[in-house]
């Protein structure tokens, strides 16, 4: 049985799959667990007690640009770009992939083994995906990138938005160029993927064990009730 159940629906177009991360791939947040390994036991305790509510923020998309702003402060202002790149090089290579989801892989491994074309598109750290993606075979990632001063530090800051929302389409068609020639596949698991989902020919949303058809929800109209004489 084929798990993709969609074969190419044209010989002229290239398939590509657009592949969400956490939530998708991979289970919980990267960025967040990634913090926890960048500072260690004691520390994340503390950041839990200072930025809690950020945390929750930035997890559940509540205002999260704000929220993931502060946190990245907390945790990377000041710090060596290049110490921070290697902890994230082991961090991709040694603990994420303990938490990847067995569902969202076998869609993945699938469209590689097809020569299907896949993209990896995450408001994730790029410095914490892109080694790991690189080693699965997927050479195209589309994350968030921290700034770097000229000092060779970091600032806290990301060099731009997160890569989440309508941020997810518009870099996904910037990276593939004319539109026409791809048929689009597309995964995820939440409202940041869906303006995403809407440019796929194909689009898939996580749902307990297994990925379903994603369906744009039915724009709701108040009906209209008749004033009384």
């Amino acid at each position: 049985m084929d798990i993709l159940q969609t074969p190419p629906q044209s010989a002229t177009k290239r398939v590509v799959a657009a592949f969400d991360f956490d939530g998708t791939l991979s289970r919980g947040v990267s960025g967040i667990r990634f913090y926890g390994h960048l500072l260690g036991p004691f520390r994340s305790v503390w950041m839990a007690v200072r930025h809690s509510i950020d945390a929750f923020c930035f997890t559940f998309r509540l205002g999260h640009e704000a929220s993931m702003d502060r946190c990245n402060r907390h945790v990377f202002r000041g710090r060596r770009a290049e110490d921070v790149q290697r902890a994230a090089t082991y961090f991709s290579e040694n603990i994420l992939p303990r938490h990847l989801l067995p569902e969202g892989m076998a869609r993945l491994q699938a469209h590689l083994a097809r020569g299907d074309r896949c993209v990896i598109v995450t408001r994730g750290f790029a410095w914490c995906v892109t080694p790991w993606a690189l080693k699965t075979g997927v050479h195209d990632v589309i994350a968030s990138h921290l700034e770097i001063a000229p000092e060779g530090v970091l600032t806290g800051r990301l060099t731009e938005v997160s890569c989440d929302g309508e941020q997810k389409r518009v870099r996904l068609l910037n990276l593939l160029g004319d539109r026409s020639q791809w048929e689009v596949h597309a995964y995820g698991d939440s409202p940041g993927d869906h303006e995403m989902f809407a440019t796929a020919d194909h689009a898939f949303i996580r749902r307990g064990d297994e990925f379903v058809p994603w369906r744009p929800e039915p724009i709701r109209t108040k009906k209209k009730t008749a004033l009384r004489a």
